[in-house]
């Protein structure tokens, strides 16, 4: 039998670090508002600051029809060396679940990025150099200017290759290299001023005990109006012996038109044991605007 030759491969993987801030909006949402930091600037602690910022997490436009608005970002070179990024759309919607999000072509309904453009595409920032972003967007008078709609904003840094050094080269060896990088995601939406905001109904509150200590309490909405929701939610439980009350986290999250999100409260492992009466409260600065869902359980 013939003898294979043995081939030697070395993979080439581009490692993006994607680093999208928080999730205020939701537990992985998409619709955030903190600063988005590789790294903390340790000026402020006095010691040699390194990393790079990117802010804000989210960008928001509520342009009309037939109007131009413009919004900027800033992007903040702590590190001591200098750093290149190139910046681009892109467009994404939700599956089935509400929850993966998939690539959206820009001509797609809800594709934001068509009616965009930035300052600038590329940029180069020397060592401690900020630099402003402009992001212009223009909103046709048409049918498609009256829709909520949203994309995300890519910054990806860009490296020159180096030379790749193969160990022991020969005929038989593939060699391809590893070549890392850093990037961000910045979410940008639209909110025309004809949408539908607050129609976010809570679908389902429910109790789930995962294990000893670990109890859950589940929140379903849908939003069915027609512009990204956003809202803030929290907990109040009363304990049905006691009387006593406690407020647990205020948080906020965004919902895409026509989508449901899910939620979790993790309750605090400490939490007496009884029967309680949970309001899951669904915040949208208008008292009148108020969702509520009522629920009793027990901790054991």
């Amino acid at each position: 039998m013939k003898a294979m030759k043995q081939i030697n491969v070395i993979i080439l993987i581009n490692i993006f670090l994607f680093n999208q801030i928080v999730k205020s909006q939701s537990t992985k949402d998409s619709i955030n508002n903190v600063t988005n930091k590789t790294t903390k600037n340790l000026e402020e602690k006095g010691q040699e600051a390194s990393g790079v910022s990117i802010s804000p997490s989210i960008i928001r436009f509520n342009a009309k029809a037939g109007t131009i608005q413009t919004k900027t970002f800033k992007v903040n070179n702590y590190t001591s060396r200098k750093m290149t990024f190139q910046i681009f759309f892109q467009d994404y919607g939700l599956d089935i679940d509400g929850k993966t999000e998939i690539a959206k072509k820009p001509e797609s309904k809800y594709s934001l990025s068509k009616f965009l453009n930035l300052s600038q595409n590329f940029i180069e920032l020397k060592p401690g150099e900020l630099k402003v972003i402009t992001i212009t967007a223009s909103i046709p008078n048409s049918e498609s200017g009256y829709i909520a709609m949203w994309t995300n904003l890519i910054i990806d840094e860009v490296n020159e290759r180096g030379k790749l050094e193969v160990p022991n080269n020969n005929s038989n060896t593939i060699a391809l290299g590893i070549s890392t990088g850093i990037g961000f995601m910045i979410q940008v939406s639209q909110n025309p001023p004809n949408v539908i905001l607050n129609d976010i109904e809570i679908l389902k509150l429910s109790h789930i005990r995962k294990e000893k200590k670990h109890n859950i309490l589940n929140l379903i909405v849908k939003n069915k109006g027609d512009g990204i929701g956003y809202c803030l939610y929290y907990l109040e439980l009363t304990n049905l012996a006691t009387g006593k009350t406690r407020k647990f986290r205020v948080n906020q999250f965004g919902v895409l038109p026509g989508y449901e999100k899910e939620i979790n409260f993790s309750l605090p492992p400490d939490l007496p044991k009884g029967k309680y009466a949970g309001i899951a409260v669904i915040d949208f600065g208008d008292i009148v605007a108020l969702q509520t869902a009522e629920i009793e359980f027990e901790v054991d």
